[in-house]
């Protein structure tokens, strides 16, 4: 309220001696006598004054239309770069939506907006890049390799998709090659060292995908399990690959070997311990009871620890603890505790594992009678490709069917990496490889 009354003050103060000057300008306005060239101009105070005024008016006012003629192309080009900015966001959104939904002309079609709104050839040129090579049209993927390695800024982004393009024209031997000289100049880059990696696991060369992911330590943690694979393989002793990862089936099964060969029971059973529910693979319980047994009493002693570690998990919603146990004990020439521990197995989830054993404790022992006439019997567990779906008897780090490296699981695992999917065929096949494949529409 103060503020307001002594605002109001001021603009009665400045108005009553505005008014004053005016007045006593009006009354004392003098006398003003301009002579030019023979011409006498004659006026006053208050005349002389207006015709500053008009003066300083009529150059303002020549200025401010100067600068509006002026300042028309930036306005324009302000204005347009306004629309342009607002249609590239607009275009952003659309290629976040085409990713999410897998739209490759959506994708490329927003991707050239994108450049001819911001002029922007980084971005811009490596999503048109994807979406050419998602479409396998190399031709037009090569040209917009070249803009990217023009590109100061892209080097390295343009070396990573130049090993992509390579491997989608199927030139691997050029693709191994270049990473060869990728992975000296990028010695620590896990991406390059990775690739040649499972080149090299390709060609079977174990001993060389091993070194080159060694190199790369400490090693990340979703290479372990593919590591410790390569450790089996390539020879190198299985207990430093069990230290790196316990998700591996063959990893534990050689670790298990290795410490039967040194007699060292309670370590094997140990390894069994600390991996049996995650893994739930009868193959594990078939190393331990079977593998360079010398007598009857080592098999019950393996029997016994067996049982002791197991049994805890015999009520478990799977069934293979049940399985495990019964095979262990048949092995053990206990043929009623087998017989017991396959009868607590529900008859409709059995499988052809549970009447083949049940069949040879029947050979064993007159005690022993299928207690069925037919049963329905599920599929028994299998390894099986996370890329292909391929079924196979055997583990390899290799699918027999498509080629995927460190795909093939066994389908009872828990373990969360038994899901894991081969990341560099599905990169092949979609270059934006954590994303959803890329498809057009029809």
């Amino acid at each position: 309220m103060v503020d307001k009354l002594f605002k109001a003050l001021k603009l009665f103060l400045i108005f009553i001696i505005t008014s004053s000057l005016i007045v006593w300008l009006s009354n004392n306005s003098g006398k003003v006598e301009i002579i030019s060239k023979n011409y006498l101009i004659q006026t006053n105070i208050f005349g002389l004054s207006l015709v500053i005024f008009l003066l300083f008016f009529l150059i303002f006012s020549a200025q401010i239309i100067f600068r509006f003629f002026k300042n028309i192309p930036k306005e324009f080009k302000f204005k347009r770069r306004g629309k342009h900015l607002m249609l590239a966001n607009e275009s952003l959104d659309n290629i976040a939506e085409a990713i999410l939904l897998g739209d490759s002309d959506v994708l490329e079609k927003n991707s050239r907006k994108l450049k001819k709104y911001l002029n922007n050839d980084f971005f811009s040129s490596f999503m048109l890049f994807n979406s050419s090579l998602i479409n396998s049209n190399y031709v037009e993927s090569e040209r917009y390799l070249k803009i990217l390695e023009s590109i100061p800024r892209a080097e390295y982004i343009s070396k990573r998709a130049k090993v992509i393009f390579l491997f989608k024209n199927n030139k691997v031997l050029d693709a191994k090659n270049l990473l060869l000289d990728l992975c000296k100049e990028y010695p620590r880059d896990i991406w390059f060292h990775d690739k040649l990696s499972r080149i090299y696991a390709l060609e079977k060369n174990w001993k060389e995908a091993h070194g080159l992911i060694s190199r790369l330590q400490p090693v990340p943690s979703e290479k372990k399990k593919y590591f410790a694979n390569l450790k089996i393989l390539s020879g190198e002793p299985p207990t430093e690959a069990f230290r790196l990862s316990e998700d591996s089936i063959e990893v534990v099964k050689e670790t298990l070997k290795y410490y039967i060969n040194k007699k060292e029971l309670k370590k094997a059973i140990d390894v069994i311990k600390k991996t049996w529910m995650k893994l739930l693979c009868i193959e594990i319980i078939e190393i331990f009871m079977s593998y360079k047994v010398q007598n009857e009493k080592e098999i019950l002693q393996r029997y016994k620890l067996i049982y002791k570690n197991l049994k805890k998990n015999i009520n478990e919603k799977s069934n293979e603890t049940k399985i495990a146990l019964a095979y262990a004990s048949f092995k053990a020439s206990i043929w009623g505790e087998s017989q017991n521990f396959l009868d607590q197995i529900d008859k409709n989830e059995w499988d052809e594992r549970v009447v083949d054993l049940y069949k040879k404790i029947s050979e064993k022992t007159k005690k022993a009678i299928l207690p069925f006439a037919k049963v329905d019997l599920i599929d028994k567990p299998v390894w099986k490709c996370n890329s292909c779906e391929f079924q196979s008897s055997k583990w390899e780090l290799i699918c027999i069917n498509c080629s995927s490296l460190n795909t093939v699981v066994w389908t009872k695992s828990k373990s969360d990496i038994s899901k894991e999917r081969d990341f560099f065929r599905e990169f092949l096949q979609n270059s934006l490889g954590h994303l959803p494949k890329m498809k057009r529409e029809n």
